[in-house]
């Protein structure tokens, strides 16, 4: 399969297009004439730039792709945002559910049992 021309550096300027040289700068740590100069198309954005600023942190590990930071929330693959005070609610959140998913089987197995009334049906 051809790659498509421009590649990356296309996905580059797609990235940049909504962004003012000076938020392009401060995410880069790069001087806002380098900025400038990569929203205008003058220089090409290097790739480790793109990463930054796509802010998907698949750059961190196969297992991240897709997930991504955006205004400060993490943001998942699927659209669900996480605010940093958020996170550390997960691990309360999933012991929580494990509760809840152990009382709906105890109910479940009570709901088995037989009623009174068949006790001396069984016994007999």
């Amino acid at each position: 399969m051809a790659k498509k021309s421009g590649g990356w550096q296309a996905q580059a300027m797609d990235v940049v297009y909504g962004l003012k040289p000076e938020e392009i700068a401060e995410r880069t740590g790069v001087d806002v004439s380098t900025a400038r100069r990569w929203k205008t198309g003058a220089t090409r954005i290097p790739k480790s730039a793109l990463l930054l600023l796509e802010a998907d942190l698949g750059c961190f590990g196969e297992d991240w792709r897709g997930w991504r930071i955006v205004r400060g929330e993490l943001v998942s693959p699927e659209g669900w945002r996480i605010k940093p005070g958020e996170v550390m609610a997960v691990p309360l959140l999933r012991q929580q559910l494990a509760a809840y998913q152990s009382a709906e089987r105890v109910i479940n197995a009570l709901e088995e049992q037989p009623a009174p009334a068949e006790w001396t049906a069984q016994i007999a």
